[in-house]
């Protein structure tokens, strides 16, 4: 094949820079169990939904944190009884994919976390089962310090720089 005199070779790929979205990564992910806290079936339900999330843990199987507190009424921007579980992003995908098989009656509430909680649980959130109303107004819309949730175990946020 002959090459024709007008064409030039493709100019060879310098250097780019980063953009700023390169930058940007979320680490740590919350998971909100919802239950209707007068509905001793639904309570239970959640109960044990927990009692099978905390055995994993022990087990292995996850390397999430479930917070120790169970929300027996509404607090924070959370309308109905709730409890958490912690994900830093490198045990994100088995979290993920075992609460879509496994939560049963209960909307998930699935957020990142950065310094804006207000549109974390908002604009940023993902929900399994129907959404529950939420009172945005109790989260701040931006705080200064990273929200880092258990540094000792050294993931997430805390991890070391790959």
């Amino acid at each position: 094949m002959t090459q024709v005199d007008d064409e030039k070779p493709a100019p060879s790929a310098a250097p780019c820079e980063r953009l700023p979205e390169e930058e940007e990564e979320i680490k740590e992910f919350h998971f909100h169990v919802y239950f209707f806290q007068n509905n001793e079936e639904n309570r239970k339900s959640a109960e044990e939904l927990r009692e099978k999330i905390l055995k994993l843990v022990d087990k292995g199987f996850f390397h999430i944190v479930p917070l120790w507190r169970v929300n027996q009424q509404p607090i924070g921007p959370h309308t109905i009884g709730s409890y958490e579980v912690w994900a830093p992003k490198e045990h994100f995908s088995r979290a993920y994919s075992w609460f879509l098989l496994h939560r049963g009656v209960h909307s998930v509430l699935i957020h990142p976390l950065t310094r804006e909680a207000r549109r974390d649980h908002h604009e940023r959130a993902a929900w399994l089962g129907t959404p529950v109303p939420l009172d945005l107004s109790q989260l701040p819309v931006f705080t200064i310090e990273l929200p880092l949730q258990y540094p000792e175990l050294k993931l997430g946020y805390s991890a070391p720089n790959e």
